[in-house]
This record gives C-alpha cells, sequence and structure tokens, in this order.
C-alpha cells in the first residue's frame, strides 16, 4: 500500500487558473500535479525539519 495523500483546495480567480494551466500545459502537466510540484518544492526550501 502506498502512503496516504491528503487533498488540498485552493479558491482563485478564473483568470489566474487560466494562466496557471496554461503554463502547466507548456511543461506537459496537469494544474494539479504543478500545484502538487510547486507545494512540495515550497516546503523542501523553507522547512528545517
Amino acid at each position: 500500500m502506498g502512503k496516504e495523500k491528503k487533498r488540498l483546495t485552493l479558491l482563485i480567480d478564473n483568470d489566474v487558473f487560466e494562466k496557471f494551466k496554461k503554463l502547466a500545459q507548456e511543461q506537459n502537466r496537469t494544474a494539479g500535479n504543478l500545484g502538487t510540484k510547486l507545494v512540495i518544492d515550497y516546503v523542501k526550501e523553507n522547512c528545517k525539519d
């Protein structure tokens, strides 16, 4: 069995989401996948554990 994962919901304006989705597509990612990568990278850079 894999690790349990938690869901994170973000509320953003439609124009920001459309731009974010376009950036994700340029990297051959889904918006959700890009969001996950950004959160993981942010935590790695800012967590001192």
